[in-house]
């Protein structure tokens, strides 16, 4: 897919594209260990109920709530174990034949948009990163709300969803360490106001 993005005036400001795989279309593979791989297309979102907690103490504790949208998100994810492999067939031009006219097919190394499991596969990424690395505890009632309580005595509450973040912190030094940690693993923009 392609964009062309311009201005009121219609001059233009840049172009942006992006690889889509159209998971639609994609098939069961036997894995190596003889299972078959299921497409679950399932992946983790936020509930209504974890948004107006996070809202509501954020009014009550005075909470600098912050969002935040993780740019090709999927991207930074990589297939494991039972992920299993997936190939793609590009789109039919000449370009993508070998010499004998045959299409040739990509090995995907990382997920793409459209690929049947790229939302769990961000989800395990992003939950490795926020537990593993940097010391949040996942939530039991919702898998997309993590929280940490710093060194200092301020607490960190931070929602997943999808490929963007909410977060509500009391605005310490701390947490804005925190927020520079995961900016340094994934490419995140700001949003001026919470959506």
């Amino acid at each position: 897919m392609m964009w062309v993005l311009t201005d009121e005036k219609g001059d233009l400001l840049k172009y942006k594209a992006r690889a889509v795989v159209c998971g639609n279309q994609q098939k069961r593979k036997a894995l190596a260990s003889g299972a078959e791989h299921t497409l679950e297309t399932f992946a983790p979102a936020a509930r209504s109920a974890t948004f107006k907690r996070l809202c509501a103490v954020g009014c009550v504790a005075n909470l600098r709530v912050r969002q935040f949208d993780v740019e090709a998100a999927y991207l930074p994810g990589t297939f494991e174990g039972d992920d299993g492999e997936v190939f793609v067939q590009p789109p039919l031009d000449e370009r993508f034949f070998d010499d004998r006219g045959i299409p040739i097919v990509w090995k995907l190394l990382k997920p793409l948009y459209g690929e049947a499991d790229a939302g769990q596969i961000w989800h395990r990424t992003a939950r490795k990163q926020l537990v593993q690395t940097q010391g949040f505890t996942h939530s039991e009632f919702d898998p997309c709300y993590f929280y940490k309580k710093c060194s200092d005595g301020h607490r960190v509450n931070l929602i997943l969803y999808v490929d963007d973040c909410w977060m509500a912190d009391t605005g310490s030094a701390q947490a804005d360490n925190n927020l520079c940690i995961f900016k340094d693993r994934f490419k995140l923009t700001l949003q001026e106001r919470p959506k």
